[in-house]
């Protein structure tokens, strides 16, 4: 019951949208992620689609013992414990300074702030560990 609470709160709110590849490369680019970091637009392209397939709704609860610990959010899949706050993570460090329901609709604004924020706290993309964009990354 929990978990539907959750996904009714989180998706009740927002404005999904599964965004075309041009279409997402183009804001994600405007958003000034193509370099950010040294990191160019493919390698943000690739972590957005093996975290959500380009979708802004995208929800992954982590469960221990029953209990949600935390959700990932949003086309890049942000953690509720470490960068964003929900109404089910027991605490939260709240890195981003938003809301996760702000991570989930086709506004991708504040999804580029967050993003931002995490390369930036947490240097490199090691915060979203995919062997297949990220075999040649140190």
């Amino acid at each position: 019951m929990k978990m539907l609470i959750t996904l009714t709160i989180l998706l009740g709110v927002t404005s999904a949208k599964v965004f075309q590849k041009c279409e997402l490369a183009r804001i994600l680019k405007n958003g000034g992620l193509d370099g950010f970091q040294g990191f160019p637009l493919k390698d943000w392209m690739c972590t957005a689609f093996y975290e959500s397939t380009y979708n802004s709704a995208a929800i992954n609860l982590n469960w221990n013992n029953g209990k949600i610990m935390s959700v990932d959010c949003g086309l890049f899949q942000i953690n509720s414990f470490w960068w964003c706050l929900d109404k089910d993570t027991p605490v939260t460090k709240l890195n981003c300074g938003m809301s996760c329901s702000a991570l989930t609709d086709d506004d991708l604004t504040d999804d580029i702030i967050c993003v931002k924020s995490v390369v930036t706290l947490h240097p490199g993309l090691k915060a979203w560990y995919n062997e297949t964009c990220f075999v040649f990354l140190p």
